[in-house]
């Protein structure tokens, strides 16, 4: 009892901590980072390396307070500094803090409502994330830029959170978007037990025992190579049921 009392109460102090660092970034470091680095790429590679050793601490911390435990497989292929799209699952509400710990130079795109929140907007902005709802071409530029730079483009292709137990459905778009700008995609696998932050539910509602983290890095493609349809909308098709399969049989959930 008095472990899950700890653990109710270190979660609600990490998640406030969350937005309000987020907050107390874009009020003062960040202009700061502005104020002496004044070339734009410079700034927004400044600012995505704090934010990434920001993460890094923000998850010991979580780890230090016994809230959650992290074990991370095959990292090593996050960390050759090559330009790729890192597709993962989505089961819980700490899936991107965790990859942007584990990548040093990782690129988002971000729902557009985050660019509007009074806590987080500012990061969003400082650090030059990619808006989900810029014109296709604009996206697709965005993308193709962050990967020729050498940044890893994280995207989870159900769009949203999944809820435990229910069939993966991933979006075209991710599919779209490596088959135009012939990116390599490096799959990477969250898996949670027990579950905690998953769709739908409350900080407040935390699972009686300390949640362990996955983190597997998988299968590498090389989507150029690998799918050999003439027309994009046959291989966004067969690329997106590939990836289900591959998601579905390394959660178990098939």
């Amino acid at each position: 009892m008095m472990n899950y009392a700890w653990r109710l109460a270190g979660t609600g102090i990490c998640f406030a901590a969350f937005f309000g660092g987020g907050l107390m970034l874009a009020l003062t470091v960040f202009p700061m980072i502005a104020l002496f680095v004044r070339r734009e790429e410079a700034r927004i590679r400044a600012t995505q390396a704090v934010i990434h050793h920001t993460f890094r601490l923000y998850i010991a911390i979580l780890e230090r307070l016994g809230i959650i435990k992290l074990q991370v497989f095959g990292q090593e292929a996050l960390l050759d500094g090559k330009g790729r799209m890192i597709v993962a699952n989505h089961p819980t509400l700490l899936d991107v803090v965790l990859l942007m710990s584990l990548i040093p130079r990782a690129q988002c795109i971000v729902k557009a409502d985050l660019w509007k929140s009074r806590y987080l907007g500012g990061v969003m902005r400082w650090a030059g994330y990619i808006r989900n709802d810029l014109e296709p071409e604009a996206l697709l530029t965005a993308c193709r830029k962050a990967m020729a730079e050498g940044k890893s483009l994280i995207i989870f292709p159900e769009g949203t959170r999944s809820r435990p137990g229910e069939t993966l459905q991933f979006r075209r778009g991710f599919a779209n978007i490596a088959l135009l700008a012939g990116a390599e995609i490096q799959l990477v696998t969250i898996d949670c037990r027990p579950i905690m932050l998953s769709k739908g539910d409350p900080w407040w509602k935390i699972p009686p025992n300390r949640s362990l983290f996955r983190v597997t890095v998988g299968e590498r493609l090389d989507v150029g190579a690998t799918l050999g349809y003439q027309y994009r909308s046959l291989a966004a098709r067969q690329l997106v049921r590939r990836l289900q399969a591959y998601f579905t049989e390394q959660l178990g959930l098939g």
